[in-house]
C-alpha cells in the first residue's frame, strides 16, 4: 500500500511491515510478539510485496486493537499518521518526492500516483480522490473505495501529510448521501518539508 496504496487496503505485506515497524516503535518487541502469537502467523506473512487476504490483514489490525485497548478506528488513524512517517523514511521516500513539493500537488496527484502503483501491484484495490473544492484555507476531498471501514485511516494519512508538507490545521470527515468527504482546514504553513 502507497502513502495512500495503503489506505487502499490493498494487502500487500507492506501493510504488515508496517503495522509491525509501529508496534515495536511504539510499544516494543515483547507486545508484538504478543500480537504476532494472537494472530496466530510468522514472518513469513511480513514479505512487502507479496499480497494477502483481507482476512489477514484484519487479523493484524485486530490483534493490534485488542492488545493495546485502542478501539479500531482510533488505531487506524495514528496508523494513517505512522504510515506517513514509515513512507517517507523508507524506499517509498520517491513516490512522495515524484507526487509534488507541497501538499495542494500532492492530493492533486493522488489518483496518478495510484495508478503507477497499480502497474506495480495489479491486485491492490486502490481509492480514487476528487478535489470538490480549494481555497488557501480549506480542501475538501472526495474518497471513494471499494472497502468500508477505512475513513479513520484515510483521516491520519490526511493529518499526516499536512504534518509532513509543514501545515498545520484539522481535518474533518463526514458520510453525505453514502459518499466520504474529507475537510481539510489549515492555517498558515510552518515550513516545508
Amino acid at each position: 500500500m502507497s502513502v495512500l496504496f495503503v489506505y487502499g487496503w490493498t494487502m500487500y505485506g507492506m501493510i504488515h511491515t508496517a503495522a509491525r515497524s509501529m508496534v515495536r516503535d511504539q510499544l516494543g518487541e515483547a507486545t508484538w510478539n504478543i500480537i504476532l502469537a494472537r494472530t496466530g502467523l510468522s514472518e513469513e506473512h511480513f514479505i512487502t510485496a507479496k499480497h494477502y487476504s483481507d482476512e489477514t490483514t484484519l487479523r493484524v489490525i485486530g490483534a493490534i486493537a485488542d492488545t493495546t485497548g485502542h478501539a479500531v478506528p482510533d488505531l487506524l488513524r495514528n496508523f494513517g499518521k505512522y504510515w506517513i512517517k514509515y513512507a517517507t523514511a523508507s524506499a517509498y521516500r520517491s513516490i512522495f518526492t515524484l507526487s509534488g513539493n507541497n501538499l495542494d500537488t500532492f492530493l492533486t496527484n493522488l489518483n496518478r500516483m495510484h495508478m503507477s502503483v497499480a502497474r506495480m501491484m495489479p491486485e491492490a484495490r486502490l481509492p480514487t480522490f476528487e478535489t470538490l473544492s480549494s481555497t488557501p484555507g480549506e480542501t475538501e476531498l472526495l474518497y471513494r473505495s471499494d472497502r468500508d471501514g477505512l475513513t479513520g485511516f484515510v483521516e491520519g494519512l490526511l493529518i499526516g501529510l499536512m504534518d509532513y508538507f509543514g501545515e498545520a490545521g484539522t481535518v474533518e470527515y463526514r458520510p453525505v448521501g453514502g459518499q466520504h468527504i474529507f475537510r481539510l482546514n489549515r492555517e498558515a504553513a510552518r515550513s516545508a518539508a
